[in-house]
C-alpha cells in the first residue's frame, strides 16, 4: 500500500501543470494552475481555482496594506532574520488559488526568500521548510472579501 501511495504521488508530481511567472511592482514569482499537487487547503474548501495575474495583484496589495498590522510583534525576526517589512522585495512568491463552499477565492501567498540557497526550484514545486525563521512565511488572502488572514512565519 505504501509504495503505491508513493507512486501515485510521484505521477501526480510529474503531471502537474507548470506554473507561471507574475512580475508586478515590488514583487515577483509563480501562479500554481488548479491542477497542481499542492498540500495546502483551507476551511470549508470547496475546490481550487487557479489565480489570474489581476488576481495575485489584488492579492499583493491586501498584503502589503495589512502587513504592519499582522507583523506587529515581528515573529521570528531577530538575530540574523530578516525584518519582513523591510525586505518584502527579496521574497520568491508562489500563489495557490483555494475556493471556499460561499465561492469566495482565496489565495494562499508562501513567501521564500533564496538568499544563497540554490536548491530550491519555485517554480516546480511548492517549497515547504521547517524552520528557516523569517526567511519562509505564508499567509492566505481573501479577495473576495479583502480579509487576510493565516500569517504564519516559520520558526
Amino acid at each position: 500500500m505504501k509504495l503505491l501511495f508513493i507512486l501515485q504521488i510521484v505521477v501526480s508530481l510529474l503531471l502537474s501543470p507548470p506554473s507561471v511567472y507574475v512580475k508586478g511592482k515590488g514583487y515577483s514569482g509563480y501562479i500554481f494552475d488548479k491542477d497542481h499537487m499542492v498540500l495546502v487547503s483551507i476551511e470549508n474548501q470547496q475546490s481550487r481555482f487557479t489565480p489570474t495575474f489581476e488576481e495575485a495583484e489584488v492579492a499583493e496589495k491586501l498584503v502589503k496594506a495589512r502587513l504592519p498590522e499582522l507583523n506587529k510583534n515581528k515573529p521570528n525576526q531577530y538575530g540574523t532574520c530578516p525584518n519582513i517589512e523591510k525586505k518584502l522585495k527579496k521574497y520568491t512568491r508562489q500563489y495557490v488559488g483555494l475556493m471556499n463552499k460561499d465561492g469566495e477565492k482565496v489565495i494562499w501567498i508562501n513567501f521564500i526568500m533564496i538568499g544563497k540557497r540554490k536548491d530550491f526550484n519555485t517554480s516546480e514545486e511548492i517549497i515547504h521548510v521547517c524552520d528557516g525563521c523569517s526567511f519562509y512565511w505564508q499567509v492566505k488572502v481573501n479577495i473576495t472579501t479583502s480579509e487576510v488572514y493565516d500569517f504564519s512565519v516559520n520558526g
